[in-house]
């Protein structure tokens, strides 16, 4: 047990070391590519840190016919708890930051402009409500599947239109690329205007870092849930998308210490429209997308708590009991699954 808690405790140091990384690196490769700072949080960072959860419904609804329903329950309760991870505990950790950090902010309310933030999750509910519905039915492989190929052409399209956001004239980052601040005596580089193929060098190397950290912080997790004789799917429902979601929440407090708030939100909410998307598909494509009562309700509190925050957001400022609800929802999460005789 030492040495798993051990384990456990350096991969959670990865997933931090990759996700301070992967936050600098993106930021310069949204400023070099000249992409809009709502594309950077929704679409780059919100994808790259979206890996770690997508990964582990991949393995477990591809890893071959042994132990079917096992792994499809590991896999249909990852992707089901992402978004209420997402949409829950994100928030209360944002929340908890802005406090945190509330003398370098000088304020706690968050400031964020309501349009984007409504635009990833106008995009979010509907989609995710339609899923989850599907959940209910009973539908055959060809349904299955050719809901998930809308999926992917959905997110196609919702990625064309982050990409051609125009960013905003004036925009500067006030610190320089890692890499070139600390390979630059070999480099010969320049932190605060760094070389493309280095800032993609970093992003490359934060992404691996999450991905082999999140990895063996989900391992040590399911080790232990095997000796405590944990049904898997409420295991993989509740646990892998804490795990996994520590990136998105971390690269969130790395941005409203810096006081980019707009960064901070949208890398949430864009990994909510990811989520809604990319590892829904795959289980729909791979699995029979029966919904359990637990995955059920894991939805309808994802679901209730991002319509809550699509409300509050339309004055453009997010405040402390807003982000708090996030932690009430998923209390009632848990509180539901106690009834249900499952936690």
């Amino acid at each position: 047990m030492v040495i798993h808690l051990l384990i456990l405790v350096l991969s959670f140091a990865i997933i931090l070391a990759g996700s301070e990384m992967f936050t600098n690196g993106v930021e310069w490769a949204g400023q070099r590519l000249k992409i809009s700072e709502a594309a950077v949080g929704s679409l780059l960072a919100a994808v790259g840190t979206a890996l770690p959860e997508t990964f582990i419904p991949a393995v477990a609804l591809l890893s071959g016919p042994q132990d079917y329903a096992a792994h499809s329950a590991v896999g249909v309760g990852a992707i089901m708890g992402a978004p209420l991870m997402l949409s829950t505990l994100a928030l209360f950790v944002m929340g908890i930051a802005a406090i945190g950090f509330r003398k370098r902010r000088v304020r706690i309310a968050m400031k964020v402009p309501p349009e984007h933030v409504r635009r990833d999750l106008g995009f979010f509910i509907p989609i995710f409500l339609l899923l989850t519905g599907l959940g209910l039915l009973n539908l055959g492989v060809v349904a299955r599947r050719a809901a998930a190929v809308g999926l992917l052409l959905a997110y196609g399209a919702y990625s064309v239109m982050m990409l051609r956001l125009k960013r905003a004239e004036g925009i500067e980052l006030a610190h320089g690329l890692y890499f070139e601040r600390i390979f630059g005596r070999v480099l010969h580089g320049n932190p605060h205007a760094p070389r493309l193929r280095v800032t993609l060098a970093q992003v490359i190397a934060g992404v691996l870092a999450i991905l082999i950290g999140a990895n063996a912080f989900v391992e040590q997790i399911v080790l232990f849930a095997h000796r405590a004789d944990l049904n898997p799917g409420v295991l993989s429902l509740i646990l892998s998308p804490l795990a996994t979601e520590l990136p998105e929440k971390y690269n969130s407090v790395v941005w409203i210490r810096q006081s980019k708030d707009h960064l901070a939100v949208a890398n949430i909410t864009g990994a909510m429209v990811f989520q809604s998307c990319i590892p829904v598909a795959l289980g729909l494509a791979f699995s029979p997308w029966h919904l359990t009562p637990s995955e059920l309700l894991a939805g309808a509190v994802g679901l209730v708590s991002s319509t809550i925050l699509f409300i509050n957001v339309r004055d453009g400022e997010l405040g402390t009991p807003t982000l708090m609800i996030g932690g009430i929802a998923y209390g009632i999460f848990l509180a539901g699954l106690a009834l249900l005789g499952l936690f």
